[in-house]
């Protein structure tokens, strides 16, 4: 099992700490004996006397602690899969291209009191997945070391994330376990893999959006009076296809 690991945060910064280890920071050290006896809540000082406190880590925060291989789905277009979705806290989801297992990981929080089955080819990133799985805590969560192209055992999804190279292979086997009214999404960074998908999708499959997100964040110092969009941002990540279950 991985580590306990306390995530600490105050206005000026925010660790992740093995409180079984002292922890230097430039606020001071924060001791062992004051970490180890730390719960979610509580507030622990630094030997300056710098508070910070004990909070419970958001997704937003454990990405910057996840093992990465491939290129993770971005919290701005997961942000949209989630909305568009439509899942609830006991939905079933189906996922193929586990990857990390970034976009796993936010699915099964939403879905805490569902189950998310993903799929992954690769055996190494199925391991690297288990161990992200671990340190977000989730139990509700089967990682399939499989190609779905080779069957699905289970069925009577509520929703379906296919981040793979080539959905177009796959969307008419999973229509077939999916609920009526479920939703099926294709993540795809080219336009082409999406023209591709819509052409192979089944009659009991009907398009409900095609869409990109644009994220651009503020630089924020109005001590400074600055406040303006970044000159840098996240453009083109992936189009996003959303396709319902309308009919058996």
């Amino acid at each position: 099992m991985m580590e306990k690991r306390l995530f600490l945060i105050n206005q000026s910064a925010a660790f992740f700490v093995d409180p079984s280890k002292d922890f230097n920071t430039e606020f001071g050290i924060l001791h062992s004996s004051d970490l180890k006896k730390a719960k979610i809540g509580s507030q622990v000082k630094t030997h300056k006397g710098i508070k910070f406190f004990v909070i419970e880590p958001t997704a937003s925060d454990l990405i910057k602690k996840i093992i990465r291989l491939p290129q993770i789905i971005t919290l701005k277009d997961l942000g949209s899969i989630i909305a568009y979705s439509g899942i609830k806290s006991y939905s079933k989801i189906l996922e193929a291209g586990t990857g990390s297992g970034f976009s796993t990981c936010v699915l099964a929080s939403v879905a805490r009191n569902g189950r998310v089955i993903s799929y992954e080819i690769r055996k190494d990133f199925a391991k690297v997945a288990k161990k992200n799985i671990e340190l977000f805590g989730l139990d509700n969560v089967k990682i399939i070391n499989a190609d779905i192209k080779d069957g699905i055992k289970e069925k009577a999804f509520d929703f379906v994330l296919l981040d793979m190279p080539d959905p177009w292979k796959v969307v008419g086997l999973v229509a077939k376990v999916m609920k009526i009214g479920a939703r099926i999404c294709t993540y795809s960074p080219s336009i082409i893999q999406i023209e591709k998908t819509i052409k192979e999708l089944p009659d009991t499959l009907k398009v409900e959006r095609l869409m990109t997100v644009i994220e651009n964040d503020w630089k924020v110092e109005l001590n400074r009076d600055i406040l303006r969009p970044q000159s840098d941002g996240l453009t083109h990540t992936a189009f996003m296809l959303f396709s319902r279950k309308v009919m058996i």
